[in-house]
């Protein structure tokens, strides 16, 4: 009996030999470097629409699909081609992929390729459609415009050693000629001999952004604590949902003193985040919100599992929510089939806690941090013990400074009106002094916390900041133009972490709008102009690149550097058509101050 569909063994041992699909391979791993000199996002999709467009083109599919299915990270089906074309729409989460369900869970299983001749039939009796098992949970837009029209698929794997990290989904029109196996052959011989060679280079630079999306962020929270302004925790959750493989989860964050239990939480589910206030919350026994010696961390647990159920219980009858925070909480919390609980955990102190949950049972190999993600927790850990240290010592120092100095005056002042005699005892007279230089003391320590405006040299800082600039992108060409020698002489009141936002905020827009203008054109050298000159006793500059437009919410992070340029009493004005961006700064030459 013909069967509709089939599952047969890879035939690697044999590969098909052509030289003109070999020079494809070949002239797509030179084209690569090109593609990737941005080092954002937008390169590791151009990347990947050329790799499926190969595989696309090789066997004459109508559509493909790459699944990447790293441990530890996003599982997620991060290019799909539609008729030559890409086809990736808003509203549709596509890391939702569960490679081991369907056709999909066929090869991971059997770590061989599937050849499918109709992926919508029934098959045998002694053997269910695996894709028709799951076909009901997929997203009904992605069914109707990917897998409806298709009959034929061929899924192939492409192996590091024996671990699947990537698979090659391609399909054909039913109307037209199934595919055979010979072009089954075909994609298996491709993925083997390129394959993991371009799949290593993406994640390469998935793992360079990665590190930089960390870096931007770490660097923007040890900014705001060195100048004492509000930390903003949805940029920090902001690298947890894009990091992980997490679809819903939590970070809670303790705040106030040693002695409070309340937590800021900050809830997720997609792309959709929202700030929770849990006042007078404290941790049951057994919680990964204390840090206890005796519960191994991290903590891996499934849907109804007694510290969910818990949690789940606390906040429904937690007096301290409206019923929007509540309700919320609870749909995310309703979503978790699995999860990853972190503790923040450092030299002794509750910090908080991290819960990574998916919709996928039993999908901890993968809710489990990266690396990257990993050293982002880690030295956040290090933010949220200094900021707390931050605001202890501050009090204390506050503590001593008032009641601290108050008390002692007033002890001295009734000892002098009742007992003055006992002033001259020299006990009681070197345990006055000793306590007033003990308290002196603390209080000039408590001290080391404030924050002031420091003289800068512009010019100088700016030099040094460029430098370090060239030496992290070195495909882009940075001038610096100075006009007027009085201009090295001016200073600012400011300081390094407030000046470093504003410029840093500009280069990671030039860059991305040039990543963007080089994906049309690769040939494009990158190129940011800066000019400074002094006019009317301030500091002027002008910013420009030689990029293009790129989708933005706020366009090109301007609202984030005009918070800064009002703190640091400065101006700042767009243009477009070309972009470029002028900022305007106080100063005083040095013989003024």
């Amino acid at each position: 009996m013909h069967r509709s569909f089939e599952l047969g063994e890879s035939k690697m041992s044999a590969p098909i030999s052509s030289t003109k699909r070999m020079l494809n391979g070949e002239r797509l791993l030179q084209r690569i470097p090109a593609l990737a000199i941005s080092g954002d996002a937008l390169a590791v999709d151009q990347i990947l629409y050329e790799v499926l467009d190969l595989f696309v083109n090789e066997v004459r599919a109508d559509v493909g699909q790459i699944n990447l299915l790293p441990k530890g990270g996003r599982v997620e089906k991060v290019c799909i081609i539609k008729d030559g074309d890409p086809w990736l729409k808003k509203g549709i989460d596509l890391h939702l992929f569960n490679p081991y369900r369907g056709f999909n869970g066929q090869v991971m299983a059997t770590r061989n390729s599937v050849f499918v001749r109709d992926i919508w039939a029934k098959g045998a009796e002694d053997e269910s459609n695996p894709f028709l098992e799951l076909v009901a949970t997929m997203d009904d837009r992605y069914v109707k415009e990917i897998k409806k029209p298709v009959a034929g698929t061929i899924i192939a794997p492409i192996k590091r050693g024996r671990e699947i990290f990537c698979t090659v989904e391609l399909g054909r029109y039913r109307e037209r000629e199934p595919f055979c196996e010979e072009e089954r052959d075909l994609i298996d011989d491709i993925a083997r001999r390129y394959g993991s060679l371009i799949m290593d280079y993406i994640l390469d630079v998935k793992n360079r952004i990665a590190i930089n999306t960390a870096h931007k962020k770490l660097l923007s929270i040890s900014r705001l604590i060195a100048s004492k302004k509000p930390v903003d925790y949805q940029d920090a959750a902001e690298a947890y949902i894009k990091m992980s493989a997490a679809d819903t989860g939590l970070l809670l964050l303790k705040t106030g003193g040693l002695l409070k239990y309340d937590y800021r939480v900050l809830v997720w589910c997609g792309e959709e985040l929202q700030t929770v206030l849990l006042n007078d919350f404290p941790p049951s026994p057994g919680s990964i919100l204390r840090d206890d010696p005796k519960v191994s961390f991290p903590v891996e647990g499934e849907e109804g599992d007694p510290r969910l159920t818990r949690f789940y219980d606390r906040i429904q009858g937690h007096q301290g929510l409206t019923e929007k925070e509540r309700g919320y909480i609870l749909d995310c919390l309703g979503l978790a089939r699995s999860y990853v609980a972190y503790p923040l955990h450092l030299l002794g102190q509750d910090l908080g806690a991290v819960v990574l949950g998916s919709r996928r049972p039993q999908f901890w190999d993968f809710l489990h941090m990266n690396p990257f993600l990993a050293l982002y927790n880690s030295l956040l850990k290090s933010f949220l013990l200094n900021e707390r240290l931050i605001n202890c010592l501050s009090n204390v120092s506050l503590r001593i400074h008032n009641p601290g100095f108050y008390c002692l005056s007033a002890l001295k002042g009734s000892l002098i009106s009742n007992c003055p005699n006992l002033l001259h005892d020299p006990g009681v007279k070197g345990a006055l002094d000793g306590l007033e230089q003990l308290l002196s003391e603390m209080h000039e320590e408590g001290r080391l916390l404030r924050t002031r405006g420091k003289n800068l040299f512009f010019v100088k800082w700016l030099r040094a900041f460029i430098g370090q600039k060239r030496a992290q992108i070195p495909g882009i060409e940075i001038s610096l133009e100075i006009e007027g020698r009085s201009i090295d002489k001016c200073l600012l009141v400011t300081s390094n972490e407030e000046l470093g936002a504003v410029f840093e905020n500009l280069f990671s827009n030039s860059i991305r709008a040039i990543g963007t203008r080089q994906r049309g054109n690769d040939i494009v050298c990158g190129m940011i102009r800066i000019n400074v000159w002094q006019e009317k006793g301030r500091v002027r500059v002008r910013f420009q690149d030689n990029g293009t437009s790129y989708s933005t919410v706020s366009g090109r992070g301007i609202p984030q550097i005009k918070g800064f340029m009002q703190n640091l009493g400065g101006k700042i004005r767009m243009y477009k058509n070309p972009f470029r961006v002028f900022l305007d700064f106080p100063c005083q030459p040095e013989e003024e101050r």
